[in-house]
């Protein structure tokens, strides 16, 4: 196991009046969904699978696949505010943690912050897989936010439904 954490964070605009198209996320609706992309990341990425285990109301064990790679991680809810998950490196192969926290500096004014915490994979023959693994992660949190936008388009989000 890598002893060098790789730690990085984005932040990501979801209500934008510089963009009068986009439809208005409220933050109940985002918090739906942000905690949907929790339970299910397998709709947001077709190359994972997934298997919800319930906990407690605000925690539940995941089982994800991603081909041969299985992985165990707890989804902690801070409801309406922060989504947790932790990935213990100490009995599988990957350490990992993700925050993912609705910001709202004003009424209305919606940010999501996605902070992580991950086992490096460092550079190997001169690319520098770190710098590509942030990427792709911001990518993925840009991507989950357009399908969560599409989704409250189609009523596909209640507001107070479960977590």
């Amino acid at each position: 196991m890598p002893d060098v954490l790789l730690e990085f964070e984005h932040i990501v605009q979801v209500n934008d009046v510089a963009q009068p198209e986009l439809a208005v996320l409220s933050r109940e609706i985002l918090w739906q969904g942000l905690v949907y992309r929790a339970s299910y990341p397998d709709h947001f990425n077709s190359a994972l699978s997934c298997r919800i285990e319930p906990d407690t109301e605000h925690r539940f064990i995941r089982h994800i696949g991603a081909g041969e790679l299985q992985l165990r991680d707890e989804v902690t809810l801070v409801p309406m505010q922060e989504i947790r998950t932790l990935i213990d490196g100490h009995t599988q192969a990957l350490h990992a943690e993700s925050r993912t926290r609705i910001e709202e500096p004003a009424p209305g004014q919606l940010f999501v912050r996605f902070s992580y915490k991950r086992d490096s994979i460092g550079a190997e023959g001169g690319l520098n897989a770190d710098a590509f693994l942030k990427e792709a992660y911001l990518q993925q949190d840009r991507e989950a936010l357009i399908i969560i936008r599409q989704m409250a388009a189609n009523n596909q989000l209640a507001v107070n439904s479960g977590h």
